[in-house]
């Protein structure tokens, strides 16, 4: 589980755990540590979407090739 942590802990994975940082621990230990007020869970954003087309087939818009001078 991915959680933010508010306040600096130590959680038992060999590391302190720093306030503001986003740390992927264990669902167990990131509950316990949610529920004792030490950490928030990052909560999943839906990716991005684009309007921009990739490709001209979708477009009324037809490019100019330039002619070589040869």
């Amino acid at each position: 589980m991915k959680i933010k942590i508010t306040k600096k802990c130590f959680a038992g994975t060999g590391e302190s755990l720093m306030a503001g940082n986003e740390y992927e621990i264990h669902d167990r230990i990131a509950q316990k540590l949610i529920d004792r007020g030490y950490a928030e869970a990052v909560k999943k954003s839906a990716p991005k979407k684009t309007t921009r087309s990739v490709g001209l087939e979708k477009t009324d818009i037809q490019l100019e090739t330039p002619e070589s001078d040869d």
